[in-house]
């Protein structure tokens, strides 16, 4: 009786003590809820113009801007009232590209609506325009996005003719059969601010979507893939692995096998 007595005050230390543990990692993880894997602060940070020196002094200025920064190319002229459109108050930016964090002003005349704005010099007439005719106040053109390149069956060998490299940027555009069905391959259009697009085969979206890699225009994605020296960046890449939505996803081996060939699809429609 005597040991039994003992027992049960220790049992009931421990089984506290197991609460107060539960409950203190239920608080922490309501108020630290930052995943320490979700993508960076790519979205938060100032875009950078090329060719400027780093804004940083505490090592940051040894590493790639565009691994943070949206890269701008630089401005043509010096200031508002160089060629550039002017643009009506409250209207929203017309740039896609990382400018639309910038201040308008910065390069563009604004202009109130119903007005035009003062000591701005007027734009030539057209010759079919008539004097007196209402000029539109700012214009938004839409970027045309060249078509993804078509795949090629890669063969046995396509690993010695290939070459390794790494890639980041901004999904710029996404095509291939799985922007219409979930068991199509996705190919990914990226943009680092620096060099040109390039488009890259990712994988099935089916598997993507497994994986928990799913992409879409905006995004920024980087990781690791096989290109054909032979075609540059005018030719499709195809990707070993890819980092998106803080997930990092293995697609192929050093063989350019695709790895989903082994996981199967069969709940894909289901996921």
């Amino acid at each position: 009786m005597s040991s039994k007595a003992v027992a049960h005050p220790n049992i009931a230390v421990w089984i506290m003590a197991l609460g107060i543990a539960f409950s203190m990692a239920l608080v922490l993880t309501a108020v630290f809820n930052a995943n320490p894997w979700e993508d960076h602060t790519y979205d938060l940070a100032p875009p950078i113009v090329a060719g400027m020196p780093a804004p940083h002094r505490d090592g940051r200025e040894k590493m790639v801007c565009s691994s943070c920064h949206i890269v701008t190319p630089p401005a043509i002229g010096t200031g508002p009232g160089s060629g550039t459109l002017p643009i009506v108050q409250g209207t929203p930016a017309p740039h896609v590209d990382g400018r639309e964090k910038m201040p308008c002003a910065s390069c563009h005349t604004i202009v109130k609506k119903g007005s035009v704005a003062k000591g701005a010099k007027a734009a030539p007439l057209p010759a079919a325009v008539t004097p007196g005719m209402p000029l539109p106040e700012a214009v938004s053109v839409a970027l045309a996005v060249a078509p993804a390149p078509a795949a090629v069956p890669l063969g046995n060998e396509a690993h010695e003719r290939m070459v390794p490299f790494r890639y980041q940027g901004k999904v710029v555009s996404i095509a291939g059969a799985g922007a219409r069905s979930v068991w199509g391959d996705i190919y990914i259009q990226i943009n680092d601010g620096i060099n040109p697009p390039i488009w890259i085969d990712l994988a099935p979206r089916w598997y993507l979507q497994a994986e928990g890699c799913v992409v879409r225009p905006g995004m920024f994605v980087k990781g690791t893939a096989f290109r054909d020296p032979t075609q540059a960046a005018a030719g499709l890449d195809y990707a070993m692995s890819v980092m998106a939505n803080g997930e990092i996803c293995a697609l192929r081996d050093n063989h350019l096998n695709g790895l989903w060939a082994n996981a199967g699809g069969m709940d894909a429609e289901e996921r």
